[in-house]
């Protein structure tokens, strides 16, 4: 995947967490078309960064045990080329993303 899409996936996985419509682990890789131990390795990986995600077997859903907020953008000149906004409590993992030179995101 590329940077894009890896936003684009986190701006689904987010939207559908945040409304406790994510389904069983299986249901939920579907819907991202991705495979189930894809899913899992996702999920763990935005835990490493500070999402607080957990499961309720009873709804069988993933949420967050806290209000999450998130919101990228690219702007170029004087155009917006990408905005994602969602949730309500902000998780800084651009920060502790590795310097890949003097792109602002």
């Amino acid at each position: 995947m590329n940077l894009f899409d890896d936003l684009f996936m986190l701006q689904r996985i987010d939207q559908l967490i945040r409304t406790q419509a994510t389904g069983t682990p299986l249901q939920l890789a579907s819907r991202l078309q991705v495979s189930e131990r894809k899913l899992y390795r996702l999920l763990e990986q935005l835990k490493d960064q500070g999402f607080p995600i957990a499961y309720d077997k009873q709804k069988d859903s993933y949420y967050y045990e806290i209000a999450v907020k998130i919101e990228f953008s690219i702007v170029v000149g004087q155009e917006k080329l990408v905005f994602i906004r969602g949730g309500e409590k902000k998780v800084d993992i651009l920060g502790r993303l590795p310097d890949c030179g003097s792109h602002h995101v």
